[in-house]
């Protein structure tokens, strides 16, 4: 009684939520006692009471981002709507805050990748380069990895791990003689999902938290950062990541040399079932390449979030894509999350919040590169357990906050955090192309566990050593 199914689901009712004992419910719980416990308290010294009830926000969220117990977006939009209602920002100001640049760059890619999914351009790509590169067990095994991390570089690398991954699969499956895959087939499925992870953090185009890092930096400091300048600074990382992630895929999954030739025969049958190119990819084709050339050559003169609207309604306008293709694609969770991280970063810093927490947890008096190195490993261990956009939202703020006291320009911290919250190569929770690939059900956390973990030091160490070495040849003190 009092219960009824959506979906096959049971739904309870209004008040279920009091006395269920489901784990979600528990964390429910304790996150609305939290926040009205920690709300209720006065502040601690050197933080103002609406800094302190940001922080208290900020934790609740957190809690729920870490635990996923709400969806994403759900606790996107609770975000913005408790800084309102506990008076840490006006109500217009709060709200407002979801239309920053930021989101609207996150809205017209998923737009355009949309297009470039339901064309089949993004398949027909993958599989001429498979098709091309893929003539031994090495060459293939390289080939996945790569076409993941360069088509990474201009779409959503959670876009590119859904297109690519009924490919591999079926290339798992051809070279596998069982239901089970050995080191051969996992090396075939973690190359897809590390390619798609090192390839995402080369542009601003891989995944969001970059934007969402640039939209927290436009909004804290008012500096902007051109779609050109990112890659220019940060395309080097991903370059050696990139080598060093193929490397150690090759030494670990090591399984002799299957052969691969009923892989190729069924890669020509899904060439031959494509046809010939049509107008629809290419006008999508087209339509991307100009938008890219706009992102690196007009980012100067005309927003990139701008473009990126302007670009997505190009498809509609030349009859490649219709509306419902897009709602099937684009991913409007992801939108709405990215409202709410952005209202709390903006949140934490204005409120002296930001501040007052880097102060309280960071090694003050270590030398600079022990700051840094202490911001990029928060970085990637929290993302490991939740949204990167969530990592972003907390420490990049707490990174502005301490990074004028040392003398470090604001916008090194958003490349230093960005690119850092991105570097995630075991949990499913941490990164969805990781998800994805898991939900072969080839794959255990163990399989991956040990290469993650040295992947994630010598992600770390590559990037105190572009901190170090590379920063000032580029221009960043």
């Amino acid at each position: 009684m009092g219960t009824s199914r959506t979906g096959g689901k049971p739904i309870g009712g209004p008040y279920g939520f009091l006395w269920d004992s489901s784990w979600n419910t528990l964390i429910l719980q304790v996150a609305l006692v939290t926040l009205l416990v920690l709300s209720a308290l006065p502040p601690p010294p050197g933080l103002t009471g609406p800094g302190f009830r940001a922080l208290a926000i900020f934790i609740t969220c957190f809690g729920l981002w870490i635990t996923a117990a709400l969806p994403f977006a759900v606790t996107g939009l609770l975000a913005i709507s408790l800084l309102s209602v506990f008076r840490v920002l006006t109500p217009t100001a709060a709200f407002a805050l979801f239309g920053n640049t930021a989101v609207f760059f996150i809205l017209g890619s998923f737009i355009l990748a949309a297009a470039i999914m339901k064309s089949g351009l993004s398949r027909r790509i993958a599989l001429v380069i498979l098709m091309r590169f893929g003539r031994s067990s090495r060459s293939l095994l390289m080939a996945v990895f790569l076409i993941a991390w360069s088509l990474s570089l201009v779409m959503s690398e959670h876009a590119v791990a859904a297109v690519l991954f009924p490919v591999v699969l079926e290339i798992v499956r051809a070279v596998e003689d069982g239901p089970k895959a050995g080191p051969y087939g996992k090396a075939l499925l973690v190359a897809l999902g590390w390619g798609a992870i090192v390839g995402g953090t080369g542009t601003l185009l891989g995944g969001a938290r970059a934007p969402l890092a640039l939209g927290i930096l436009k909004r804290l400091t008012n500096e902007e950062i051109t779609f050109l300048e990112w890659s220019r600074v940060v395309f080097p990382v991903t370059i050696v990541m990139a080598v060093i992630a193929l490397i150690l895929i090759a030494v670990i999954f090591h399984g002799g040399a299957p052969d691969v030739s009923r892989a190729r025969r069924r890669l020509a049958q899904g060439m031959a079932d494509l046809g010939p190119i049509s107008r629809r990819e290419k006008g999508t084709a087209v339509v991307f390449f100009l938008t890219i050339l706009c992102w690196m050559f007009l980012s100067g003169h005309v927003d990139i979030a701008t473009t990126s609207i302007l670009a997505s309604v190009s498809p509609f306008v030349f009859r490649l894509i219709s509306w419902a293709d897009t709602e099937e694609y684009v991913n409007w969770g992801i939108i709405l999350m990215y409202g709410g991280a952005v209202a709390l970063g903006t949140a934490l810093s204005e409120t002296g919040a930001a501040a007052w927490v880097a102060h309280a947890l960071l090694p003050w008096g270590a030398p600079r590169l022990v700051l840094l190195g202490t911001m990029v490993l928060l970085a990637a261990l929290l993302t490991e357990g939740m949204s990167s956009a969530a990592v972003v939202a907390f420490l990049l703020p707490l990174g502005i906050g301490f990074a004028e006291p040392l003398g470090i320009p604001p916008r090194h911290l958003a490349y230093l955090v960005a690119v850092a919250a991105g570097l995630v190569f075991v949990f499913p929770t941490g990164a969805p192309p990781i998800a994805i690939i898991f939900s072969s059900r080839l794959l255990r956390i163990r399989d991956i566990l040990v290469p993650g973990a040295i992947l994630h030091v010598l992600s770390w160490t590559v990037i105190l050593l572009w901190v170090r070495f590379f920063w000032p040849r580029a221009g960043l003190p």
